[in-house]
């Protein structure tokens, strides 16, 4: 059986979890919460290294989350974008929050929406 957690204290509150809540821990000083999304970020930066050094790009985007957590989320995403990416490639290219935030999602959903009904 595992520890028990500050934000799941019995298996009937597993379906209520989610990054908003864990979020939320996190920035009130949880240290497991931390370590989640400490290690999403070492994975995003991860992700978003191979990304750079295959497409070399000046910028990458990101909405949802990223927008709300990027302060949780970044500093161990940088750290990897450092180590793994390519130091020329991982020297131009910004990784930004997307002025849609989190309803990012939302436009896409609309757009294909939208993409069908023309159809």
């Amino acid at each position: 059986k595992g520890e028990k957690v500050a934000f799941c204290k019995d298996e009937t509150e597993l379906d209520s979890i989610n990054a908003k809540l864990i979020g939320d821990y996190a920035e009130n000083g949880d240290e497991f919460a931390k370590s989640i999304y400490a290690e999403s970020g070492r994975r995003l930066g991860q992700g978003l290294s191979i990304l750079i050094d295959l497409l070399n790009p000046e910028a990458i985007i990101i909405g949802s989350i990223f927008t709300r957590s990027r302060e949780l989320l970044w500093d161990e995403c940088k750290k990897v974008i450092d180590k793994e990416a390519l130091p020329m490639a991982a020297e131009v290219c910004k990784v930004l929050t997307s002025a849609l935030g989190e309803n990012i999602g939302d436009y896409a959903a609309l757009s294909l929406a939208l993409m069908a009904a023309e159809q």
